[in-house]
């Protein structure tokens, strides 16, 4: 029989999603040489060789990326045992950290924070704004226990679950002669000055790719990676922006600014609910994502009903 402990499972799991022994020692609070000589402990009684190691980095082998498989599947379960244990005691508490994107901090973050300290007042909530990149690097890296962001190229280490599809929205200032609301057909447009997300923003390549595609005339492009600054230059000046319907719920009644549905076609954003693949979570952090799954599903069906007119959310 081949004993493997839990402690050297961790260890190829961080050294396999961070490709680099000094990340992954970093990463699980060891030290490099300690690390580096539990997986060579490994590799001899498992008589294979699990990583390549170059002076440009770590390759796993084959065997590596199937020990990798199993072993996020085994860290998993002894997670969920764990939390099983702790929820025993009756009372849900402990720390939820959530990572959240601008959009959903304006519209849809407060709801829930208010109904769930309500209901679970023994649990400790920590909310980290930002942008998908620093995100998904948080939840990997366990910083975070969760988080919601835009789909896209996922880093290794991540569980992801579709949540719901988002309709993007044209957005300028009250002085336009477009009516609010109104659709619009953007490569029927004059050339347009965007302010738009920088580039490590996980929307923003599928905005470059929409303007490039349909042949939206553009003026020049301000990167503004600041959502509030953003509405904010939108609603004094000639500038315009693009941006998710459920970020744009508060500027329905709102008259500095005006919305418009992108048609023809439409453009839209899905999101996903990201979570450490070898991590289970807590009876309260699972909790705490029930709240803040449906309320986001609930809001993109309202904003697809009011900012996404019947044209503008075909397909």
């Amino acid at each position: 029989m081949i004993y493997v402990n839990l402690r050297q499972l961790r260890f190829l799991v961080a050294i396999h999603e961070e490709r680099s022994f000094t990340a992954a020692a970093r990463r699980v609070n060891a030290t490099q040489s300690g690390l580096s000589m539990q997986i060579k402990e490994l590799e001899e009684r498992l008589g294979l060789r699990l990583f390549d190691r170059s002076s440009t980095g770590v390759t796993p082998t084959t065997a590596g990326d199937r020990l990798y498989e199993r072993a996020t599947r085994i860290l998993r379960e002894v997670s969920a045992i764990e939390n099983d244990v702790q929820t025993l005691s009756g009372q849900v508490s402990g720390r939820v950290q959530v990572g959240m994107m601008p959009t959903f901090a304006r519209a849809v973050l407060a709801p829930v924070l208010e109904r769930f300290a309500r209901h679970y007042p023994n649990v400790e909530i920590k909310v980290t704004e930002a942008y998908s990149a620093v995100l998904c690097e948080a939840v990997t890296n366990g910083q975070l226990d969760m988080a919601v962001v835009p789909s896209g190229k996922m880093v290794p280490g991540l569980k992801a679950e579709h949540l719901a599809t988002d309709v993007e929205v044209f957005v300028t200032s009250p002085n336009t002669k477009r009516t609010h609301l109104e659709p619009v057909d953007l490569s029927k447009n004059k050339p347009l000055k965007l302010a738009l997300p920088g580039p490590g923003n996980a929307r923003r390549e599928k905005i470059d790719t929409y303007l490039e595609t349909y042949q939206v005339p553009i003026d020049s492009i301000m990167e503004l990676d600041t959502m509030m600054a953003t509405l904010d230059l939108v609603s004094r000046s000639d500038w315009t922006t693009i941006l998710p319907g459920c970020l744009c719920l508060p500027d329905i009644d709102d008259p500095r600014r005006k919305l418009h549905p992108i048609v023809n076609p439409p453009l839209v954003v899905d999101y996903v609910f990201i979570e450490p693949a070898s991590q289970s979570k807590t009876q309260a952090a699972e909790l705490f994502a029930d709240e803040i799954v449906k309320e986001i599903r609930t809001t993109c069906t309202f904003c697809n009903s009011k900012l996404g007119a019947a044209d503008a959310i075909a397909g």
